[in-house]
């Protein structure tokens, strides 16, 4: 659990960090090209989740990430922990705590990667977003291996 807590502490301080760093430098709408017509830095506010969806709903998001920790512990505590859940686990919860902290006390989740892909602008995310999906990811391998094993030992 230990190692879970210490992931999940990095992970979150990592991302906190950098939206600290980027709120400090930048204004909201405003975009600093890194590799042009491919990658840079533009801040926004997103008040919903993934794609915008249920924008403006701070309060239901905010209870609904307390309900997914609450659940995701009691998962974690009754499972046997392997080094890739043990990162798995870390980085979900560090990347949701980060963003949960932005719905809290930002009213809203503060993004800056923007990508541009073969002309498609993909949705602006940032660093707990990333720490959400490769452990969300991660987890999805771990839960596809304990079936293989299961199935194997039968």
């Amino acid at each position: 659990m230990k190692k879970i807590i210490g992931i999940a502490t990095l992970s979150f301080l990592l991302d906190q960090m950098i939206k600290y760093i980027v709120l400090l430098n930048m204004t909201f709408g405003k975009t600093i090209p890194i590799i042009p017509d491919f990658f840079s830095f533009t801040l926004v506010k997103n008040t919903g989740v993934a794609f915008s969806l249920f924008a403006g709903s701070q309060i239901p998001l905010i209870l609904l990430s307390f309900l997914i920790f609450i659940v995701l512990w009691c998962y974690i505590k009754k499972q046997n922990q392997t080094i890739y859940s043990i990162i798995s686990f870390g980085l979900i919860l560090g990347g949701m705590f980060g963003n949960l902290v932005d719905r809290i006390f930002q009213k809203g989740v503060i993004d800056y990667f923007d990508f541009q892909i073969l002309g498609y602008n993909a949705p602006i995310f940032n660093l707990a977003d990333i720490c959400v999906v490769i452990g969300a990811l991660l987890f999805i391998f771990v839960l596809w291996k304990e079936d293989q094993i299961c199935h194997n030992t039968k």
